[in-house]
């Protein structure tokens, strides 16, 4: 049995098993080498692009320094192809002061300019995880004198709703009252740069009006133009900073989630006046006249956006109206809707819902306007309107009545009372609508009319 088992010395060689050995190892060795070659490819790769990279910085740098008006010296990215790889050359720029403070353009100051400080960064795609970016400092100092003993600078900062710089801005400056010495500039400023910066050198020490304008740009308080009053002082710069963008359309659909029968007249008042709501505060928004149910109005565009109801008084906010209880002992309460921004320059929908009640004042051959005035209905929990607040529904061609006197009507929320007439004006427009002429939609589901016709939209529902 031995001698049959033995190999023959002429079948010496190696098994399978030892052969499946010995590739495994081999590919662990491979492995290895093969991992070491690629990281110092890497390695070699990322060196060579970081000495590129220092060449690009220094390169800045260099453009930097020959620079011939620092003011003109902003912000701005470069991008360069070299070797195959793309290099991203990014330029900081800082005014600093007397005491060594460091300002954009007007955030700050107090002191006279000095020089300006630049950081230059210089990145690279396919950069390893880890890896810092390269960077080159230096300060500039200007070739001519920029201040003046005697005199003063303004230093003006206009930033848009994102905080970033407006550029193109119109920029003016003109004696205050009282001027304390400030006289009229003799060169108009330039327009803000790419910064949103621009810079009134050497002017009279006193109090000037600085005033930023642009066509279809608005301030944070809703204004076409913005000025501001500042002291300015010999030898120190004053500043002065503005919130100003170009302003963003909101496209509001009055009387939200009620669609009307398709011979049903739907009518919201002719001037609906809507309020936006703002952490820099409310803002009523006046649109023109129509009898149109969506009408665009125009409005900083604040990033955080807008709260949005219509009319002014308390009591067409549902977020004044207090928690309650229903007949079952529910809670109640309501909500303005939250959030709506747009973009400068763009467009956005708001639907804003309304009370809405149908009326039949019957036919008659005279076209018939239509008034409303606000109640007070404190039992109700209408946390009402300071002052009588009033709303016409038109009384330009196609805003009456219609023949057969059916109409239906969106307000804003609280509480109303109704008038009818004929005649030129809503002072003649006296006859009351009653009780029986007047019918709920279930919008908001909380509406009652009372036996004197006063109509209360009670925007609050049961809590979730």
């Amino acid at each position: 049995m031995r001698e049959r088992l033995a190999r023959p010395d002429d079948e010496d060689g190696m098994s399978l098993v030892e052969v499946i050995v010995a590739m495994f190892i081999f590919a662990i060795i491979s492995s290895g080498i093969i991992y070491a070659m690629s990281s110092v490819l890497v390695l070699t790769r990322d060196s060579r692009a970081r000495q590129v990279a220092a060449n690009l910085a220094a390169e800045e740098i260099d453009l930097v320094r020959d620079s011939a008006d620092l003011f003109a010296l902003l912000d701005a990215d470069r991008v360069e192809t070299l070797n195959g790889d793309k290099f991203t050359v990014h330029r900081a720029t800082q005014w600093v002061t007397d005491p060594a403070q460091e300002i954009v353009c007007g955030a700050g100051g107090g002191g006279a300019l000095r020089y300006k400080r630049v950081n230059v960064t210089v990145t690279w795609e396919n950069m390893r995880t880890g890896t810092d970016p390269v960077r080159s400092d230096t300060v500039v100092q200007p070739d001519d004198k920029i201040n003046d003993p005697a005199k003063g600078t303004i230093l003006v900062s206009v930033l848009g709703a994102t905080g970033t710089g407006s550029s193109g801005v119109t920029v003016t400056a003109t004696p205050g009252s009282p001027a304390n010495g400030a006289t009229p500039l003799t060169t108009a400023p330039a327009n803000t740069d790419a910064q949103g910066c621009t810079y009134i050198l050497k002017v009279n020490p006193g109090n000037y009006d600085v005033k930023v304008s642009r066509p279809g740009y608005v301030d944070s308080d809703q204004k076409t133009s913005s000025v501001q009053t500042i002291g300015v002082a010999a030898g120190e710069s004053a500043a002065v900073s503005f919130q100003y963008d170009k302003q963003g359309t909101f496209d509001v659909t009055y009387a939200a989630g009620y669609t009307p029968a398709p011979a049903e007249t739907l009518r919201v008042p002719a001037v609906p006046t809507t309020s936006f709501v703002s952490t820099y505060g409310v803002f009523t928004a006046t649109p023109a006249s129509s009898a149109g149910r969506t009408r665009s109005l125009q409005l900083h565009p604040f990033a955080s956006g807008y709260d949005v109801f219509a009319g002014t008084c308390a009591a067409a906010d549902p977020a004044a109206w207090p928690e309650g209880t229903d007949d079952l002992g529910q809670v109640i309460t309501a909500e303005r809707i939250a959030g709506v921004s747009a973009t400068p320059g763009g467009n956005v929908a708001v639907e804003v819902p309304m009370g809405v009640v149908k009326l039949a004042l019957g036919p008659q051959g005279a076209t018939r306007y239509l008034r409303a005035v606000s109640a007070n209905a404190p039992a109700t929990g209408d946390p009402g309107c300071d002052s009588p607040v009033e709303y016409s529904f038109g009384a330009a061609s196609g805003y009456g009545i219609p023949a057969n006197g059916n109409l239906t009507v969106a307000l804003p929320y609280g509480s109303w009372k109704l008038f009818s007439g004929t005649g030129g004006t809503p002072s003649n427009w006296n006859t009351v609508v009653g009780a029986g002429q007047i019918t709920p939609v279930g919008m908001p589901a909380r509406t009652t009319v009372d036996a004197a016709g006063v109509v209360t939209f009670d925007p609050r529902v049961v809590a979730p």
